[in-house]
């Protein structure tokens, strides 16, 4: 009955349950308060020490990286490096057989020693050129000149058979009057016969006279239009020997022609003699030579690469999201640790920020206007110059970096 009287009260109304169950409350309360309260400094205080600073695990060294290519195609009869070897910009690495480059740069030598001796003899013809146009010029108006002189002096002469002809003329009437009068006066023996005989010789050479002075005429006057001729043909000279300048400029041009030649002979010359330098691959900068592909006897193209130098200039390349980089600038400070060297701190700073993200450079870039679209974060690369390398902790280039960038300024 005691029981059943102590289970029909209200429990509220038991003293003793409320003195055992309000103390383990209130300390459950309290631990749950004070972790909640812990856990919120704690966060406030995190973010307090990282607020403004941006980290990303998804980076790495970066470094030139130069193919050294063979310039010629050949076979390589020499191998000056082995792998891994570090070198200096000019060392020589490797040689290729310089025997067909050597037999055309000889050619190469004589073509141009042909074209030189060409342009010379150009250049003396030039000068052979002006002298004997102003020479031609000189002869001709000299010859027509002289020519000119020889038509006046047969016109005189013209003109001088002319008369001689009359002269004679009237020197054969006389002697045929003066013999017709002697053969009267011999038939009735007024005169002797020598006298007779006296006017036949003067009548006969009378005419011989006038035949003579016939004859110099007509030579005279051939004479005349010969030397017409040659003052027609003289002319033609003189207006062909004026043309001086053209004439010299036309030698001057085959001279200009043959010293172009010159100029294509050398520098087929220089192309040879380059061609002929390439036999001898040389390091085309300082750095460490790696993925050695060549050996001796093996034949190589032109452009095929035979070794990589890696010339040790590095920075890293940051892949931030870009929900990070709207507050990273050029010149912010960055921290960096490298996983081959746990532990240890580098120091750089911001260099500069792409000009693109890494989706564009892709080979197939993403087109969101195209297909159904889902939003992806982007990563834009962030190049950071790495500062002092601490001694005996050397950086290769593909090496995985965890960086910070301070972004509070």
């Amino acid at each position: 009955m005691t029981s059943v009287a102590r289970t029909g009260l209200p429990e509220e109304s038991t003293p003793a349950a409320v003195a055992v169950e309000t103390p383990a409350v209130s300390r459950k309360k309290l631990v749950v308060g004070a972790v909640a309260l812990s856990a919120a400094i704690a966060g406030t205080a995190w973010f307090l020490a990282h607020r403004g600073f941006e980290n990303t695990d998804d980076a790495q060294v970066d470094g030139d990286v130069v193919a050294v290519p063979a310039r010629i195609g050949g076979i390589v009869s020499h191998v000056l490096f082995t792998e891994n070897q570090r070198v200096k910009a000019g060392d020589l690495l490797a040689e290729l057989e310089d025997a067909p480059a050597r037999a055309k740069l000889a050619q190469a030598e004589a073509n141009v020693a042909s074209a030189i001796a060409s342009a010379e003899a150009m250049d003396a013809e030039v000068l052979v050129a002006e002298a004997n146009a102003v020479g031609n010029k000189s002869v001709a108006e000299a010859g027509l000149r002289s020519a000119s002189v020889g038509v006046t002096s047969f016109a005189e002469q013209i003109r001088e058979g002319e008369a001689s002809v009359r002269s004679a003329e009237v020197t054969l009437a006389q002697a045929n009057s003066d013999q017709q009068r002697g053969k009267t006066l011999f038939a009735s023996g007024a005169i002797a016969k020598a006298e007779m005989d006296r006017l036949d010789t003067a009548f006969s050479m009378a005419e011989s006279n006038l035949a003579g002075a016939h004859a110099r005429l007509a030579s005279a006057r051939e004479a005349a239009n010969q030397a017409k001729s040659k003052v027609v043909e003289a002319s033609a000279r003189v207006k062909q020997s004026s043309l001086v300048e053209p004439l010299i400029r036309q030698a001057r041009a085959r001279a200009d022609a043959a010293h172009a030649e010159v100029a294509t002979a050398q520098a087929a010359r220089d192309l040879a003699a380059l061609d002929m330098s390439y036999t001898k691959v040389r390091a085309p900068a300082d750095g460490v030579v790696s993925k050695k592909t060549l050996n001796e006897g093996q034949a190589v193209a032109v452009g095929q690469a035979i070794v990589q130098v890696v010339t040790g200039r590095d920075w890293v390349t940051a892949n931030f999201k870009e929900t990070q980089v709207g507050h990273i600038r050029p010149g912010q400070t960055a921290e960096f640790v490298v996983d081959a060297y746990p532990g240890v701190k580098f120091i750089g700073d911001v260099e500069s920020l792409s000009g693109a993200t890494g989706a564009r450079f892709t080979l197939l870039a993403p087109d969101n206007a195209s297909g159904n679209f889902t939003k992806v974060v982007q990563r834009l690369p962030v190049r950071v110059r790495i500062h002092d390398v601490p001694a005996g902790f050397p950086l290769r280039p593909g090496m995985s970096v965890d960086l910070t960038v301070d972004a509070r300024k």
